[in-house]
């Protein structure tokens, strides 16, 4: 069993604490006495690959298929997820050790007992923060810079209404042992991942896009964040386009993206699908054109997903 391999994934098009969890827990593992490796599921956006070059980290090694790249099996922990869909197809064909995650619980099972922490918290990395230090482990200072930029990221600098005191108190002490100015290298991070001047509409519809399942049917929620939404929303017509080409092509019963304004804290929810009525019940605005705006709203985990899902029941 010696030469059985361990790996740390995220979910499914990543996002920063995605890929950061994966990394900083495969370090806490490597450090406990069990070698392990980060992967991730696809490519970086544009704000993760800041970080990842801010911080010295290489790009992780893509997964897309566990039964293609590792068929001899292998023990897997999966960060910042637990929802089938979201994990790296063929990951029945691994061994399930573990989860750490900040999201509802959803259709997870395993065939043995599993190591698993979540808490209503923020960003997986708060969690994998207070690993360490309740191991009386070390962070190196790189380490530091990804958990650091995940609870950024996860938090939006502190504005989400899913941050916690627990949030800031970790990252202004992961700010420390990083040797950032917390305020400016995040500043610097968001507007890093904000630009969106060379996507194409398919990118901006699939950007951070999450699989979710409820009453036998299954949606997609995305979401991009950005400075001023102007731009964005001036081609609405050809996002909810775009929405329905990703709805139609994945056979989802409804597509979603939500676009954030990181400044005024609000978000245009635009959609695909026959779901006017699920919208509505879940939140309650009025529709126009495939859109509904949603002020003084930020959390796809916290303000989105839960009323949609329970408007689909």
């Amino acid at each position: 069993m010696s030469d059985v391999k361990t790996y740390v994934a995220g979910h499914k098009s990543p996002d920063t604490d995605s890929i950061c969890s994966a990394i900083s827990f495969a370090n806490f593992l490597t450090q406990m006495g069990t070698p392990a490796t980060p992967v991730c599921a696809g490519p970086v956006n544009k704000e993760t690959a800041f970080v990842l070059d801010y911080f010295g980290f290489a790009h992780p090694t893509i997964v897309t298929n566990w039964e293609e790249t590792c068929p001899e099996g292998g023990n897997l922990y999966l960060t910042d997820h637990n929802e089938s869909k979201q994990i790296i197809d063929g990951y029945k064909t691994m061994n399930m050790c573990g989860v750490i995650d900040h999201h509802r619980i959803g259709d997870f099972e395993t065939d043995g007992p599993v190591f698993i922490r979540m808490e209503p918290v923020g960003c997986t990395n708060t969690i994998l923060s207070k690993l360490y230090v309740e191991n009386n482990q070390d962070i190196p200072k790189n380490i530091a810079g990804l958990m650091l930029s995940a609870i950024i990221s996860d938090t939006v600098l502190f504005r989400s209404p899913t941050c916690t005191e627990k949030d800031k108190e970790m990252a202004h002490k992961l700010a420390d042992i990083a040797g950032v100015e917390l305020a400016v290298y995040g500043l610097d991070m968001l507007k890093a991942g904000a630009d969106i001047s060379d996507l194409t509409n398919d990118d901006i519809v699939r950007t951070d896009m999450k699989e979710f399942s409820e009453a036998g049917k299954t949606i997609s929620i995305g979401q991009i964040s950005v400075m001023d939404t102007t731009e964005i929303l001036a081609k609405q017509n050809e996002l909810i386009t775009a929405l329905e080409a990703l709805r139609s092509a994945n056979n989802y019963d409804a597509s979603y993206i939500m676009i954030t304004n990181i400044l005024d804290e609000s978000t245009t929810l635009l959609f695909s699908g026959e779901v006017n009525d699920v919208v509505k019940n879940a939140f309650g605005k009025d529709i126009k054109d495939n859109s509904v705006f949603l002020p003084n709203t930020m959390s796809r985990k916290k303000q989105i997903v839960p009323p949609i899902l329970g408007a689909m029941k």
